[in-house]
């Protein structure tokens, strides 16, 4: 597919309707805190927007767009609780996901169908959910969506030997056990990868540790910082030693491409995500509300 050259050769530049949706998840995480600040937020998102943001990668202006807005909050991790209500119903669902899968013609599909869809998992954007409750009921209809997938992205899963598996949303991770699980039953090493420090509703090494899923892969490493996506160029070199001896890297989430959509990391990524909106849909070569699965190879 032609467009799918294109998509990634453009990468994730900032689009002018990303600064409301900035804005909107400020305020929304500025409620969470609860502690009445969210003028002081609105100035400090108003204020990075004004230090201009044409021609800046996306996940880079979001980054400086949250720093500002947690300081003002004065709040480490405003969505903790919302958070662990994810990952708390997204877990009822795990086990009706792992049938699914066992069940299906083609698992590694079925499988990056039920981690793409736990994406959904995005609050206070406007452009998914915004209560863990409202993921109740829907893991069906979103099942019944199917996935758009590029064959070159499943041959490239299944060729690989070692994975690094890069985690976004908490509840979307508990969809991402069942793929984790049959990745490993297929005979890959899994290394995950998740957040340095709180932000958004992103997996930290806490929450993977509460959650237990740290346990389901082979060894675990966070991206060092406060950062939406993965920042390479502060990421340890823990991390970068992981990404040079990995065989694949699989990227969860529209954060971690909008991140590294524009990186040169020298391995082939599967981007595994919903495209919740259309800046993110139009770069990577998808409508807006489809589960996506992309492979690039540099």
């Amino acid at each position: 597919m032609v467009l799918k050259d294109v998509v990634f050769s453009m990468g994730m530049k900032v689009k002018p309707e990303c600064a409301p949706c900035l804005m909107r998840r400020a305020i929304f995480q500025a409620g969470l805190a609860g502690n009445g600040r969210e003028f002081q937020v609105i100035s400090a998102v108003s204020k990075t927007f004004a230090d201009g943001l044409s021609g800046r990668n996306s996940a880079e202006v979001a980054t400086d767009v949250h720093r500002g807005a947690y300081a003002a909050m004065g709040v480490k991790d405003p969505y903790l609780q919302l958070k662990i209500a994810s990952d708390e119903i997204a877990e009822r669902y795990v086990d009706v996901a792992e049938k699914e899968v066992s069940s299906s013609d083609d698992p590694l599909r079925t499988a990056l169908e039920v981690a793409a869809l736990g994406n959904i998992m995005d609050f206070g954007s406007g452009i998914a959910i915004d209560d863990p409750n409202e993921f109740k009921g829907l893991f069906n209809s979103l099942m019944s969506q199917g996935i758009d997938a590029d064959e070159k992205a499943l041959q490239a899963i299944d060729a690989a030997s070692s994975v690094l598996y890069i985690f976004d949303n908490c509840g979307e991770s508990q969809m991402d056990k069942v793929l984790i699980r049959l990745l490993r039953r297929m005979g890959k090493r899994i290394t995950g990868v998740v957040r340095g420090e709180p932000i958004l509703n992103d997996m930290t090494m806490v929450d993977a540790r509460r959650t237990g899923i740290d346990k389901e892969l082979d060894s675990i490493l966070t991206t060092g910082v406060f950062a939406v996506g993965v920042d390479m160029k502060r990421a340890p070199k823990d991390l970068r030693d992981a990404i040079k001896n990995a065989d694949l890297i699989i990227s969860k989430g529209m954060a971690n491409y909008e991140s590294l959509s524009l990186e040169k990391l020298g391995k082939p990524i599967v981007y595994v995500l919903r495209a919740k909106c259309a800046p993110v849909a139009e770069s990577i070569g998808a409508e807006p509300g489809d589960n996506v699965v992309r492979f690039f190879e540099q």
